[in-house]
């Protein structure tokens, strides 16, 4: 792949941003400060905020989040720079961060995870509804210590309101929307409400969704088992069905605060793999949360954060209405964080972190024995601040069980492969980071960070050995892998006021043992435990090294009494590839570059979109290209008050030139190509 396509925009935006290109008249240097100065509340106890990070950051809130948002989380985040998504059809799709997904992107609710089994298979979606996020939160790169190992390529944080974080005022306070038609005819009402008095407030939200198969542009295969003559327009055994729940409240008090949520939600959706093949997955959960903040000084410490979850997650992929085979995973998950007095100009936080997660399989496709995952983690974080420099250290100390339940003694004996029931895998890991920020001018920072990360693999990378249907793969996990080490490096380049405000990031990553699928010969498993004849799969670790980079930089064109113009520019790139052999890593994205310009005032907010993705030739054997598309969208939203409600009525047009897309991170590539032309139109009322 060339990349000198490319480099004309970067440098042209890089440039901009160095020089502090010269103001229009209309907007004086340092008169509005940009998204940049939002607090990110994934960075820990102490304020800090997307300018005064050292690594890479990106929030979605607002107007912005609630155009961008998509029935799953992986598919809303799919145009922040640096984020792709797995694509497994409409219905599941998780993040990809800089090339990196699966175990390695920590997905939280709330800053706790999300407790769910999709990080294990990419048909198994995100048990969080986006649609009820007030704000989401993307940290790029390995320097995440509060989170855990498996967070080396970053954090995804959706961040709503479920258990209110501010004291109520006698008053009723929410919104209600509904919205409809697109690509697969959606139709969707949300409503999230609360209320409360100045010691307590509750809140409900509600959300219930369905879509039909969504329309595509073509056929939907392009695989060498085609079908000769199969229908196009429509992929079929897309739809989806979503119920989602919670109830929350919050006691307030001088010193603090505690609360508690309940959240059941519930979707049955499609996987699009063939029309011989239908397959439709029944996910549940149910979910409790805790939250308690202490916020005045006791002994040492300034303050205190407590989160805790619990969840009971079921998932069953149906065969024919049948459950073929269902899993289970109930979880807990909790945190401390712990702000400490200053030590001369030294501010900072320890904290403690506990998890463990039961996960078990039961019918005809049990890819991974049962067993039990128990960690905990001891971390810190400090900060020194001089004269136009910030000093950030982390550490992180944590420690891995996995204990497996009962062992199917019919499973094929495999090379690297040994499991016994009740057997035990115990392991540790440290990492640390080092990150510099330097203030060159008032409005513009220069991010540094140095990360080390070892993250400890996970029981499906250990004791994997089934037929999975899902993914059309027979996988065989690697019982001798040992951890995952990497260091990796990023540089960040920051205006956040003047014509041009936004950020350049260049990062690189050398890992280790860096633990993948690669395809086995297709003879190597036994017909009597493989008689669908699924291309087997096993987990292994080679060296690798990723690198790359992001633009997210806004030109601010007209900003004069009440009416501003704004060109959005994008652009993203990650190459990855086995260092031990020189060979491309499955399922990387490809380059990207985009542009919008939006027009806003008192009530009218209207905005045109294109964005280009390169062609991916540099795949893994037996991995297939992608070749490049183009994508073009519209909207526009008007808004009017009327006392306390404030309406919106808005209108969203996507692929309006019904391209045809596939996404190269995904597996189902061949299979599902990204939704046709759609318009959604809704209504949103804010009380």
């Amino acid at each position: 792949m060339s990349t000198s396509h490319c480099f004309p925009f970067l440098l042209l935006c890089a440039a901009a941003i160095v020089r502090g290109q010269t103001v229009p008249p209309s907007v004086a240097a340092g008169e509005k400060i940009y998204q940049l100065d939002t607090v990110v509340v994934s960075a820990g106890s102490d304020a800090k905020t997307a300018f005064d990070l050292a690594q890479g950051t990106s929030i979605l809130a607002g107007d912005e989040l609630r155009l961008r948002s998509q029935a799953t989380l992986g598919d809303t985040l799919a145009a922040t720079p640096g984020v792709n998504a797995t694509f497994y059809g409409p219905g599941a799709s998780r993040p990809i961060i800089r090339g990196l997904g699966g175990d390695r992107v920590r997905v939280l609710a709330d800053s706790v995870g999300a407790l769910d089994a999709s990080n294990i298979s990419p048909d198994h979606n995100v048990a969080i509804e986006p649609l009820f996020a007030s704000r989401i939160e993307v940290l790029r790169g390995p320097a995440t210590l509060l989170y855990g190992s498996s967070a080396v390529g970053g954090v995804v944080n959706v961040i709503d309101n479920r258990i209110p974080d501010t004291p109520g005022d006698g008053q009723l306070h929410g919104a209600v929307e509904a919205r409809g038609f697109g690509a697969g005819d959606e139709r969707a009402g949300i409503a999230a409400v609360g209320a409360g008095q100045q010691n307590l407030a509750i809140q409900i939200d509600a959300l219930r969704q369905k879509t039909d198969d969504v329309k595509i542009p073509g056929v939907a295969r392009i695989d060498a088992g085609a079908p000769s003559g199969q229908p196009g327009g429509t992929l079929p055994n897309s739809a989806i069905d979503t119920k989602d729940g919670s109830f929350g409240a919050t006691a307030f008090w001088s010193a603090g605060r505690i609360g508690a949520s309940i959240h059941r939600y519930e979707t049955v959706y499609g996987v699009p793999v063939a029309e011989d093949l239908p397959i439709t997955i029944d996910l549940k959960q149910t979910r409790f949360d805790l939250a308690g903040d202490i916020t005045q000084p006791f002994g040492i410490f300034r303050s205190a954060k407590l989160r805790l979850g619990y969840g009971r997650y079921r998932h069953a992929e149906l065969d024919g209405g049948d459950a073929a085979t269902t899993f289970r995973n109930h979880a807990w998950e909790g945190r401390l964080e712990l702000p400490h007095a200053a030590i001369g100009a030294v501010t900072g936080t320890v904290g403690l972190q506990a998890a463990q997660s039961d996960f078990s399989a039961v019918g005809g496709e049990v890819v991974t024995p049962p067993s039990r995952t128990t960690s905990g983690a001891v971390f810190v974080l400090e900060e020194l601040k001089r004269e136009g420099v910030t000093y950030q250290l982390g550490a992180r100390l944590e420690s891995q069980t996995i204990r497996l339940g009962e062992v199917d003694p019919g499973l094929p004996s495999l090379p690297g492969y040994t499991a016994t029931s009740g057997q035990e895998k115990k392991s540790t890991g440290g990492s640390g980071s080092l990150g510099v920020v330097l203030y060159p001018r008032k409005d513009c920072s220069v991010g540094l960070s140095l990360a080390y990360t070892e993250r400890l693999p996970t029981a499906q990378e250990f004791f994997s050995n089934g037929p999975h249907g899902g993914t059309n793969a027979y996988e065989v996990g690697t019982t001798g892998l040992r951890k995952e080490k990497s260091l990796g490096l990023d540089l960040s380049l920051r205006q956040r006021a003047g014509f041009v405000t936004g950020s350049i990031s260049g990062f690189g990553n050398r890992f280790a043992g860096y633990i993948f699928e690669q395809r086995l010969p297709t003879d190597a498993i036994p017909e009597d435990n493989n008689p669908e004849g699924l291309t087997p799969y096993q987990f292994i670790a080679k060296d690798a090294l990723f690198y790359g980079g992001e633009i997210e930089a806004i030109l601010h064109l007209v900003e004069r009494q009440g009416h501003h113009v704004h060109l959005d520019l994008m652009a993203d790139y990650v190459h990855a590839e086995q260092t031990t052999d020189d060979e491309p890593l499955p399922r990387m994205p490809p380059w990207r570059v985009g542009g919008r310009v939006r027009y806003e005032d008192a009530r009218w907010r209207i905005g045109c979109e294109v964005r280009h993705a390169g062609r991916q030739d540099h795949v893994a054997a037996p991995e297939t290209e992608t070749a490049g598309y183009t994508l073009l969208s519209a909207d526009v939203s008007y808004q009017l008050a009327a006392g306390r409600v404030r309406y919106e009525l808005f209108a969203r047009g996507e692929n309006l030139t019904n391209t045809t897309a596939r996404v190269s991170t995904s597996f189902l590539k061949e299979f599902a190509p990204l939704p046709g032309r759609g318009v959604t139109l809704g209504v949103r009322a804010s009380f």
